[in-house]
């Protein structure tokens, strides 16, 4: 494999064509992301992650107590108390379907195959920035670890529903440092080129 950390500022050389299929994969990857927070809200709903990956029951909110609407020229209709919930009735359970052992494991495959890429490509464009080699490191290891656990939360929700901030925390977490790496990276590529002094500027690469 290539040393990416010794070719860092080697976004700024790219031509032209590069840049815009380069660019063109982070706006994907930003819009994926955020997609993707849009679909976890959408499957757990009100249940959150223990009632979808765990079975675990969810409370719904009381019903907010009915009025009359009142006449416009005369008094309010009262309809009585009996409308309201009591305060010593549980609010009612809510019935959440969990998740299935198969559905989870394809699921897992899919995220297994496809995560992994999408983060050695983000991850070799960060690589080539023109950043300090610490923040390299640090943007690899916090990219690699969000995401390694974002894949495996809903696993450990699973056996254990009290972890259930696993998977916002690790969602917000990879949101976070992956789009960090698509945006830095594609201000970087378009940045002009830097020469050290006396140096020439490297040539734009044209392959």
């Amino acid at each position: 494999m290539r040393d990416f950390s010794a070719a860092a500022g080697r976004l700024r050389t790219l031509s032209l064509g590069a840049k815009l299929l380069y660019s063109a994969f982070t706006v994907a990857s930003l819009i994926g992301l955020l997609v993707s927070w849009r679909l976890y809200g959408a499957m757990v709903q009100d249940a959150g992650a223990a009632g979808y990956y765990a079975g675990a029951p969810a409370v719904a909110p009381p019903p907010a107590p009915t009025q009359a609407p009142a006449a416009a020229d005369g008094p309010a209709l009262d309809l009585g108390p009996e409308l309201d919930l009591p305060a010593t009735q549980e609010a009612p359970r809510v019935l959440v379907e969990q998740i299935s052992e198969r559905k989870l494991l394809e699921v897992t495959h899919f995220h297994l195959f496809s995560v992994p890429v999408y983060v050695l490509i983000l991850a070799h464009l960060w690589l080539l920035a023109r950043l300090p080699s610490w923040l390299h490191t640090a943007g690899v290891v916090a990219a690699v670890a969000a995401s390694g656990l974002h894949i495996a939360a809903p696993w450990l929700v699973r056996g254990a529903p009290g972890a259930a901030a696993l998977m916002p925390v690790s969602g917000v977490a990879m949101l976070l440092s992956l789009g960090a790496m698509a945006v830095v990276s594609t201000v970087d590529m378009w940045l002009p080129r830097r020469s050290r002094r006396g140096e020439a500027a490297p040539p734009a690469e044209t392959d």
